[in-house]
């Protein structure tokens, strides 16, 4: 087995290669394919985050975006849409702005100063590893963009998402 080298773009999947219809001697027949195994809600994923799963899984793994192989880095997804949206309710119930203890006189007294929400910087992070594993799952119009699943008689089959 050979490993692409780690520089320049990431490479297309080959059944985003089919939907675009590159060329055939671009496509990697030889690339591993996940088997038909049950695509389960990982255990230790609870809460809202699961709440997530439940949402948006079975319309990917219906679609055959979301494999077994998969099963991981979508819960991981799944855990950032919660991190982003409790630290987007943190700000807004907090403000953007708290106040920081900065010193303590020598009379006691404890100075403050008006800082930025730490919220923001847990809310850009979570949103930017929602944008980058998402837009493996397709999970943006930018990522959907120029792709065709065709109509398909039951909607369900990876056969015709890939025969475009």
């Amino acid at each position: 087995m050979t490993v692409a080298g780690k520089g320049g773009r990431p490479k297309k999947p080959t059944g985003l290669k089919m939907l675009h219809g590159d060329r055939a001697d671009r496509v990697n027949t030889s690339e591993p394919q996940p088997d038909s195994s049950e695509v389960t809600r990982p255990a230790w994923l609870t809460g809202d985050a699961a709440g997530v799963w439940d949402r948006l899984a079975p319309d990917l793994i219906r679609k055959g975006v979301l494999t077994a192989w998969d099963v991981d880095l979508f819960a991981t997804f799944c855990s950032a849409v919660i991190v982003n949206r409790d630290a987007l309710v943190e700000i807004d119930e907090n403000g953007v702005k708290c106040s920081a203890p900065v010193r303590e006189l020598s009379d006691g007294t404890i100075v403050y100063d008006l800082r930025r929400n730490p919220a923001w910087q847990v809310a850009r992070e979570s949103a930017t590893m929602m944008a980058t594993v998402g837009g493996r799952f397709g999970l943006s119009p930018a990522d959907r963009a120029g792709l065709s699943i065709g109509e398909a008689d039951d909607g369900d089959s990876t056969a015709d998402l890939l025969s475009g």
